[in-house]
């Protein structure tokens, strides 16, 4: 015979694991539900890669846990194995983690790609169902729990079916079928042919006078139109919560890449012309608050009438359950039918269920943005706390990262070096930015700069011709406004627009390190850091958002920094500052391929040629480089794409996307139908 081997496992330990290994997997699945329904939240507020990495975490082991012990469960009814457990409080457990697998109100899918799996959830809905029904089949005959069971198995069901049409609905495919209007057939073709023909032969020989038909009038500077005689700028914060949610249902099909009408961009354009800074972005904090609940959020089915009738009868068969397991448990205990323990852990999870259930509808019916849109022919804004509409719905920061810093920050160096042998340099550079970055906050000066510069856009742009030529300006704009335009127009020019604003940064970053801080009167110089800085920050992590743009970067990027690291170690730089003052001290006379050749894609001392143009400017060089980085801003957030810049709410959200959104809605974005006059013909223009 042969002998089997086996683990030295001390049979203590083994007691212990066939004793716990379910109640612990039920506590484990019932802390998750707590953690992510009150956690799930913040990630709309917060940038941090730790709360986000636990979100992510815990999403991915909710679904694990609850399967997990839904098998070991079925596994014990079948005889296969001894679980020590009472069978009945077995199936009443079975069904409860179907309301664990449904999930929390707050958090349907961690990314866009999971709603895309919504047939796999129904699978599992059907297999996990299945099998909670089994194991309450197994113990149907004595089953002194079976009410109560079976309350808690609708509930269960009705939310892990919740979950997978919420997925379902979000998924870019059918959430397109949302924005889809009604369907237009028109008038009946052979009856208007006959009404056509009859009305032509008669007015065929009728002069009529003629004037040519104008889609629309652009708006200029000298213009203050006011189409409803409402001074929007009166609006409050109620105001603008109802503005922005018709603007979502005008704009959502921007995500799925729908065309927008040219009355929906007039109207847009039309409305944020004469918004203040502060108001207009926080229109589209408003707007991209709406596309998150909508996108990870269970609101898109509860705010429903039958999500309402189907929320009240899964909260009134938790509270039945609980009460008749109460009555039952009192009799079971005198029989010590049901263990202490055991009996603990089902109250928790009833209570749990009941409390969590509560908390869904305070955080996402009650205080919801879509319920007060619901509600606000009913409330008057004085009956809603001004902090529920004031409350802020995305981080309100802006990154910041530099190439010095990146050039400065591989200690200890032979970490990295080892990293590069065995593959992992790009991860070890990921940890290093996420360590070393900081952040800077959205102030209002900022959004006061940023939309006065594409509100002019907005203004000079009368056509959908001017408006596109106006989106793929990438600094040129702003240099043609500067005398010095023909002088610089290389740094725009003669670079892919990665490469350009790798360059603009080092530039950035030796005239802020060179110039004064006080010598700013108008904040422009900070204006530039944190433009500069945040654009680096994303060329280097955000790779999805910059990949229209990306080309040659990697290796222009190496090569920067391998001159740059040279440099420093040449000198035996170790600060910041002082590495700026010594690449600001080289005399660059020559741009780098006149000298060095085509080689190398260094731009280091070009940056530090720009740099010294920028310092001899005859006016103000960061009126004029505040103007560049805004534009290039503005440039990478409208040729990203939208399907991009929707994930982004739901981790802390992006000042691009929040540019993106604003160019859109003041008609400079792509995403347009327009119908132009040219010489009597209409031309349908994209």
């Amino acid at each position: 015979m042969v002998k089997t081997m086996q683990l030295p496992i001390p049979k203590e330990l083994m007691k212990i694991w066939d004793v716990w290994n379910l109640r612990g997997c039920i506590l484990l699945s019932l802390a998750i539900q707590v953690f992510l329904t009150l956690s799930a939240p913040f990630r709309q507020q917060c940038r941090s890669m730790l709360l986000l990495g636990l979100i992510w975490s815990a999403y991915l082991l909710s679904d694990w846990v609850a399967a997990v012990s839904i098998g070991v469960i079925s596994k014990s009814l079948s005889g296969t194995c001894d679980s020590g457990h009472n069978e009945d409080l077995l199936a009443f457990w079975a069904s409860f983690l179907l309301v664990h697998l449904g999930g929390p109100d707050t958090i349907t899918s961690f990314a866009l790609e999971d709603n895309e799996f919504w047939l796999r959830h129904l699978l599992q809905l059907i297999l996990q169902v299945l099998a909670a029904a089994y194991s309450f089949y197994m113990t149907l005959v004595e089953n002194k729990l079976w009410i109560p069971t079976i309350l808690v198995f609708v509930a269960g069901t009705i939310k892990f079916g919740e979950r997978t049409c919420c997925l379902y609905l979000a998924s870019l495919d059918h959430f397109g079928e949302t924005v889809l209007p009604n369907p237009e057939p028109g008038p009946d073709y052979e009856e208007t042919v006959k009404i056509f023909t009859k009305m032509r032969s008669v007015m065929v020989d009728m002069p009529s006078p003629t004037r040519p038909f104008h889609i629309g009038k652009g708006i200029n500077h000298q213009e203050n139109p006011n189409v409803d005689g409402v001074s929007h700028e009166s609006l409050d914060d109620m105001g603008l919560l109802q503005e922005s949610y018709h603007f979502f249902e005008s704009f959502k099909g921007l995500i799925v890449g729908f065309l927008l009408s040219f009355n929906d961009r007039e109207r847009s354009r039309y409305f944020f012309l004469e918004r203040t800074p502060v108001s207009a972005f926080q229109l589209i904090e408003y707007e991209l608050s709406f596309m998150y609940e909508v996108l990870h959020t269970k609101v898109f089915v509860a705010r429903h009438q039958i999500g309402y009738l189907l929320r009240l009868i899964t909260f009134c068969s938790t509270i039945g359950a609980l009460m008749l397991f109460a009555s039952a448990e009192k009799e079971e205990f005198k029989k010590h039918e049901f263990g202490k323990f055991d009996i603990v852990l089902t109250y928790a999870l009833l209570v749990g269920a009941i409390v969590l259930d509560t908390l869904s509808v305070l955080l996402k019916l009650i205080f919801s943005d879509w319920t007060i849109i619901a509600l606000r022919n009913i409330w008057s804004q004085r009956y809603i706390p001004s902090w529920i509409l004031k409350r802020r719905r995305w981080s309100g920061s802006v990154s910041q990262y530099n190439m010095i810093r990146n050039c400065l920050d591989e200690r200890p160096e032979w970490v990295f070096t080892i990293g590069g042998y065995v593959g992992v340099r790009g991860i070890l550079d990921k940890i290093k930015v996420s360590f070393f970055s900081s952040s800077e906050e959205f102030t209002d000066e900022l959004k006061g700069f940023v939309f006065k510069q594409l509100r002019i856009k907005s203004l000079e742009a009368n056509n959908r011709r001017t408006d596109m030529e106006a989106c793929l300006q990438r600094g040129d704009w702003a240099l043609r406004r500067s005398s010095d335009y023909m002088k610089l127009k290389w740094s725009v020019k003669e670079y892919q627009y990665a490469e350009s604003v790798l360059l603009w940064h080092i530039a950035t970053e030796l005239c802020f390190a060179k110039t004064v801080k006080n010598a700013d009167h108008n904040g422009r110089r900070k204006i530039c850091k944190i433009l500069s800085d945040y654009m680096f920050y994303l060329l280097v992590m955000q790779h999805k958002m910059m990949a229209p743009f990306l080309g040659n970067w990697h290796i222009v990027f190496q090569d920067t920094r391998a001159e740059a690291k040279r440099f420093f170690s040449k000198h035996s730089i170790s600060d910041h500052q002082n590495a700026c003052a010594k690449i600001t001290a080289v005399e660059a006379k020559f741009r780098s391929a006149a000298v060095k050749g085509s080689k190398s894609k260094s731009v280091l001392f070009d940056a530090c040629f720009l740099a010294e143009q920028l310092e001899n400017l005859d006016g103000d060089k960061w009126e004029l480089m505040s103007g560049v980085w805004v534009e290039l801003l503005s440039y990478a957030s409208i040729k990203c794409r939208p399907i991009v810049h929707a994930q982004q709410p739901s981790r802390g959200g992006e000042l691009l996307t929040f540019t993106w959104l604003l160019m859109t809605h003041l008609g400079l974005g792509t995403q347009f139908y327009e119908l132009e006059n040219h010489a009597g013909k209409m031309v349908l223009v994209k």
